[in-house]
């Protein structure tokens, strides 16, 4: 189901190699439970946003609400995360300006005793996994290889924009846009969620790509299994080379350390790349990393990443304030 979000049910069954019962059951209990969750993800350039910025920071315990609080009336604020250990923040942005903004703010030594954002465009070459989690799903499964793994944020760089580069769409475009990326209701047993029921106009946004229907996973609620779970959120952030381009850091991870991020991005010498991954203590106990990140992950991050600096989150604490909300791109400024 992570894997094909765009696919139908029928699909999506026949992909499974399960039985009709067992699929069906399967796929009510992940979610009604809230393991994954669908939403429709635009092309941030295709309404106007052809600037991305991600970041991390451990704000001061007493602080921390106040601090978030000042992110999350934004229209570009998509995701809010806090958690024990650091919080997350994913911004669309307009224009230099305003990341310029964002960056003074998010930095702000009254809020937080450390911090990074990572600042580019939003195509495939520089965001080449946004919220990923098929391969840690194979990972924690024990299962070989992966479908569609990795998933990015936009489109290639090299493809043309919505309206043939010429801006922002129009209010109509944007409001036909917005329709589609609000949170999608849990859908039922047989719904066939391609793009069936879609007003034609809305239909060729989706077929042309623009707009991606994607399945995220919940770290917060997903249950463990055989033992293993992914309730240790781990990001990484460091320098590159001028001119490295961020999706080239991908056969390293995999190849090298086994390792199967769910978040990279990478823009002005800097890159972000978050793992999931065992739980075995609070981040607030002990902020060392696991044994396998220096055995493993580190030899390989270090063969394109200087200056490291690791944030650690315990998942099970995770609270998200603003969860994938892209609907926000066009509503105007809103409380979450």
């Amino acid at each position: 189901m992570i894997a094909h979000g765009e696919a139908t049910e029928r699909e999506r069954l026949a992909l499974s190699s399960l039985s009709r019962t067992t699929y069906h059951e399967s796929r009510r209990r992940a979610y009604g439970n809230r393991w994954i969750q669908d939403r429709y993800v635009p092309d941030p350039k295709a309404l106007g946003f052809p600037v991305v910025a991600i970041g991390l920071s451990r704000p001061l315990a007493d602080r921390t609400e106040e601090y978030l609080r000042n992110f999350s009336y934004g229209p570009g604020t998509v995701v809010l995360w806090s958690m024990a250990g650091c919080a997350l923040g994913v911004f669309l942005l307009r224009n230099a300006k305003e990341s310029e903004q964002l960056a003074r703010a998010w930095s702000d030594k009254r809020w937080v005793r450390d911090s990074d954002l990572v600042v580019s465009e939003p195509t495939l070459e520089s965001v080449p996994v946004y919220f990923d989690c098929e391969g840690l799903w194979a990972h924690l499964l024990q299962k070989e290889g992966t479908a569609r793994y990795p998933r990015g944020l936009g489109r290639p760089a090299c493809e043309g924009s919505l309206q043939g580069g010429k801006g922002p769409p129009t209010d109509g475009m944007a409001r036909m846009l917005g329709e589609l990326t609000g949170p999608i209701d849990t859908p039922g047993p047989v719904y066939l969620h391609r793009t069936m029921g879609l007003p034609r106009s809305q239909r060729s946004m989706v077929e042309k790509g623009f707009i991606a229907r994607r399945v995220f996973m919940g770290p917060l609620s997903l249950p463990s299994f055989e033992g293993r779970d992914t309730s240790r959120l781990l990001f990484v952030t460091g320098t590159t080379s001028p001119g490295f381009i961020p999706s080239s850091a991908l056969p390293a991870l995999v190849q090298q350390a086994n390792a199967y991020p769910h978040l990279v991005v990478g823009g002005g010498g800097k890159m972000l790349i978050g793992f999931m991954g065992q739980g075995t203590q609070s981040p607030q106990a002990n902020n060392s990393p696991p044994s396998s990140f220096s055995t493993r992950l580190l030899p390989a991050l270090k063969m394109f990443l200087s200056d490291i600096n690791i944030f650690q989150g315990d998942a099970t604490t995770l609270f998200p304030m603003i969860d994938h909300r892209y609907d926000r791109l066009v509503a105007g400024q809103q409380r979450p």
